[in-house]
């Protein structure tokens, strides 16, 4: 039974590479969930750190080390030793194996640390990592990687992201799909990743976007469907009062002090208010900086004014629409405003946007529909019925880029979509699908 949860890893032989290892049978710039395990464990566990050190000396002047048999419950040593065996047992030798103070070295820096610097990723593939009821608290140093281009945590369970993402001025790419992160889960420190193209939220526990999302240009793309009750409250808030936009929020968190506040407390509170990028900043320091992420997660930040406030206490949240959004229509964003004057400089002017924009579509709408129904009934000297559509500018519905063909022996059909009281009709050959008016 014991053998049954073992795997077999009899011997390795580690390759002669240069500084930054070896790349083995992956990539050389794509950093995998199962190293970051294997390191995890390692710095965490100085026997077993010890164990491996004493497995991976060389023995009789040879290359050859013996790794003997991997517990099933370590599996990801197997998969890292499969995968990524040459850049792992090459960095091991040439970093771990000289350090003999195992104190000295766990207090400078982590394994984690000093392997990401050792090879400069660019890409961060940490998907599917933890279990439910894992310990999933992500390392801070996976946010210390500045040429990190492309990062990917999905399935992990999460339902925080640690403000040191906002460390990452590079990162283009980020994915959290199949997590359980809510909009208090991602800080606004995101807005300091001005690079960010590319936000996968789908499968989560969001009611609307981050307001904060409204204010990164760089982004064109936002995938979030899939998340719990995000059309249910997106429909609701739509056809709602708008008075019903502006919700009071009763205090939350778990921030408790017992003694005055600090100077350093209160300087760190000024320096999120103001919404800088004190990482990138040269006027923070870096004291200061690790200060200031250990306690983010306990402010809330206002979306309108320069202010933060402890989780404990009241403040309202705020729901807007921004239609379009990225090529979608009527699509919800939670903001956080400190005072009920906030909350409103934050929501009027949304609102009054939102009905402007609907009723300028609807009046092109109803030009466009007006000649095209001109168009149709005058179609031609010869009698013929035939009909080609231009392309209309986007209204954020998939019929903005269908061509409708209609001819003489084509059955009519009406097709409707129907948005703040506008009724739109189109002609077609009859095919449904070909109409393609439906919301995407």
């Amino acid at each position: 039974m014991e053998a049954e949860n073992r795997l077999s890893v009899v011997s390795a032989r580690s390759g002669s590479v240069g500084h930054g290892g070896g790349a083995g049978s992956g990539s050389s710039h794509v950093f995998h969930g199962f190293e970051l395990l294997v390191l995890r464990k390692l710095h965490s566990d100085p026997l077993m750190l010890e164990k491996w050190k004493e497995r991976l000396k060389p023995k009789g002047g040879s290359d050859d080390c013996d790794l003997g048999e991997i517990p099933q419950c370590l599996w990801f040593f197997a998969v890292t030793l499969d995968r990524e065996k040459e850049r792992f047992l090459n960095f091991f030798k040439e970093q771990v194996l000289n350090f003999t103070d195992m104190h000295g070295f766990r207090s400078r820096e982590t394994l984690l640390d000093i392997y990401l610097n050792y090879h400069s990723f660019t890409e961060l593939r940490l998907d599917g990592m933890f279990k439910y009821g894992d310990d999933n608290n992500l390392p801070l140093e996976i946010f210390k990687c500045s040429t990190v281009k492309w990062l990917s945590m999905k399935y992990n369970y999460l339902d925080v992201i640690p403000c040191d993402i906002g460390r990452m001025a590079s990162l283009e790419y980020l994915a959290l799909t199949n997590n359980k992160l809510q909009n208090k889960s991602i800080p606004y420190t995101l807005t300091f990743c001005t690079k960010l193209k590319t936000l996968m939220l789908d499968n989560n526990l969001l009611d609307a976007l981050p307001g904060f999302l409204l204010k990164m240009l760089s982004i064109e793309t936002v995938h979030r469907h899939g998340n719990h009750n995000y059309f249910k409250s997106t429909f609701m808030w739509y056809h709602t009062d708008v008075n019903e936009r502006i919700l009071t929020v009763q205090s939350s968190g778990d921030y408790v002090s017992h003694e005055p506040e600090t100077l350093q407390f209160w300087a760190a509170k000024a320096v999120i208010g103001s919404k800088i990028n004190f990482f990138a900043s040269s006027n923070v320091a870096s004291a200061l900086k690790d200060y200031i992420s250990s306690i983010y997660r306990h402010f809330n930040v206002c979306g309108f004014c320069n202010a933060a406030k402890l989780c404990n206490q009241p403040g309202f949240k705020v729901i807007t629409f921004k239609n379009p959004y990225l090529g979608n229509t009527c699509v919800p964003f939670q903001h956080w405003a400190c005072s009920l004057t906030c909350a409103m400089e934050l929501e009027i002017p949304a609102r009054e946007e939102q009905i402007s924009a609907a009723r300028e579509l609807d009046r092109q709408y109803d030009a466009y529909i007006k000649e095209c129904q001109r168009q149709y009934r005058f179609g031609g000297a010869n009698g013929s019925r035939r009909l080609s559509f231009r392309r209309w500018p986007s209204r954020s519905v998939s019929a903005s880029s269908a061509v409708f063909n209609l001819s003489s022996n084509s059955r009519d059909s009406v097709c409707f979509n129907q948005e703040r009281g506008s009724r739109l009709r189109f002609f077609c050959c009859g095919q449904h699908p070909a109409c393609d008016c439906c919301v995407s």
